[in-house]
């Protein structure tokens, strides 16, 4: 775990340098609920999975480019989660599996490109779009064996267990105001599996959400 924290926690801290050193730059705070469940392949079949309402809260930056480009990274706390009820057996969560029900605590850093469609140049609606990648903090999942019986326990990072990094692609729509107020919806689509397994399911989040925000000193 130290290695992957210092690892995204440098990369994140060198994306803001960048963005504190860039002329112009705006920053904000963003938050709002998400709906999140995943794309879950055992052994070339999908798993039927049921997903849970999470939410995301943290710090944005907004920085010029050219016109009505800009870039507009992002670093938030994100609950994910969903359950999957497993039709096939492997190695992760165990060959005696039923079922499983997972809660994930995860840092994401968003790289993210803004562009405006309205009348002005930095405000009005927008479409934003990049890549995201969570670092994985902590994990629960709930599985459930054959017997009936449902073994509650944190989820395990490595080799054999679960990724402690998950990348991902992000698209919102939106809309600003000249105070800096905003709204958006998003879509998110994992890239990279949560299952770190040779054996085990591809497991890929899948999200949508709506955030409120506000760029900070617009008055």
């Amino acid at each position: 775990m130290p290695f992957y924290r210092h690892s995204f926690g440098a990369l994140a801290a060198a994306l803001f340098s960048l963005t504190a050193s860039a002329q112009k730059t705006e920053f904000g705070a963003i938050a709002g609920p998400q709906y999140t469940t995943a794309n879950y392949f055992l052994h070339g079949k999908e798993m039927a999975t049921t997903g849970k309402v999470g939410l995301h809260a943290g710090v944005v930056a907004k920085i010029p480019f050219e016109g009505r480009l800009f870039f507009s990274p992002s670093l938030t706390y994100s609950l994910k989660g969903f359950s999957v009820a497993l039709t096939d057996t492997s190695s992760n969560p165990g060959i005696d599996a039923v079922a499983n029900d997972l809660r994930l605590h995860t840092a994401e850093l968003a790289p993210l490109f803004t562009i405006y469609m309205g009348k002005t140049k930095d405000r009005g609606a927008y479409v934003q779009f990049g890549p995201s990648l969570d670092l994985n903090l902590k994990g629960n999942e709930k599985v459930t064996v054959k017997s009936g019986n449902v073994v509650d326990r944190d989820m395990k990072f490595g080799g054999q267990g679960y990724s402690r990094l998950t990348p991902s692609v992000i698209v919102r729509f939106g809309v600003e105001s000249a105070k800096g107020l905003f709204f958006n919806a998003h879509f998110q689509q994992g890239i990279g599996s949560l299952n770190n397994n040779d054996f085990g399911p591809a497991i890929r989040h899948r999200i949508v959400g709506v955030s409120v925000g506000k760029i900070f000193y617009r008055k």
